[in-house]
Formats: C-alpha cells, structure tokens, sequence
C-alpha cells in the first residue's frame, strides 16, 4: 500500500513541476500557490518513503542551497521563485543523487541556453539583461530523478 502511495505522490509531483514549468516558461513568473503545493507533496513523500535521519539531510541539504541562492538573488542573478523553486527541488534531492541531479539540471540549463542562442525561444529583459526562466530547467532535473528512481 505504501508503494501505491509514494508512486501517486511521485505521479502528483511529476505534474505539478510540469504546471510550474510550463508558467515559468510563458509569464516568467513562479507562483507560491504551486510552490506549497510541491512542499506538501514532499512533506508527504518523506514521511512515507524517508528516514528521519533522511529527512533531516533532505532539510538541511535545502537549507544551505536556500543560504547560497539569495547570495546570486541579491545580486539579481536568479528570482525569487527561482531561489524557492531550487531549494524546494533540494529537498526531494537525496545526497547521494545529488551530483546527477546538478548534472541533469546544467544540461537543462545548457539546451535552453541554445534553444535561446538560435532564437527558439524568447528572453525577458531585466534591467537592461536578457533572462530565462529556470523552472522548466529544474523542473526537468527533478523529473529525471524521480524517473530514475533516485528522488
């Protein structure tokens, strides 16, 4: 029954970062509604499918890329919902898939970079700099987790 249940969660949570892309993607924006979406529906997994000990690294690992993502924030490097989006992300993310899912997110980030360079899609303009919305990216490394079976 357990087993039903986390695949569910996954299924949910597979949709809701398709919602969350595909906004991000067209208005640029990331909405908090989506984001407690994705927080509970992380909340209900751990408790299902992690340890304590599992759950406190998951906690801790968002904790600190929470910390290193407003330093690019403050410097407008990255949104805000971006910075929430990624550290929520971090949570579903174990330690030891951590490496996949960053390398899985660069080459996200790379095929959007390019799909940008050839004009297949378009930027926003933020205060005199083009900028991509990098939910489809990590929306894309978090799926290709959980379909590997390591989130």
């Amino acid at each position: 029954m357990a087993h039903a249940n986390k695949l569910f969660i996954e299924a949910a949570t597979v949709a809701v970062l398709c919602y969350i892309a595909y906004i991000d993607f067209r208005t640029f924006k990331i909405r908090n509604e989506s984001l407690i979406l994705l927080l509970v529906l992380y909340a209900v997994y751990a408790l299902l499918a992690r340890s304590s000990y599992e759950i406190l690294s998951n906690v801790l690992f968002g904790a600190v890329m929470f910390g290193i993502l407003l330093f690019f924030y403050a410097r407008k490097l990255i949104g805000g919902g971006d910075v929430k989006l990624l550290s929520i992300a971090c949570l579903w993310v174990d330690m030891h898939c951590a490496l996949l899912f960053s390398a899985a997110l660069l080459t996200f980030i790379i095929l959007h970079v390019a799909a940008v360079s050839i004009r297949w899609v378009g930027t926003n303009r933020i205060e005199g700099r083009r900028g991509i919305p990098y939910a489809p990216s990590i929306a894309g490394a978090l799926i290709t987790l959980i379909l590997l079976g390591c989130a």
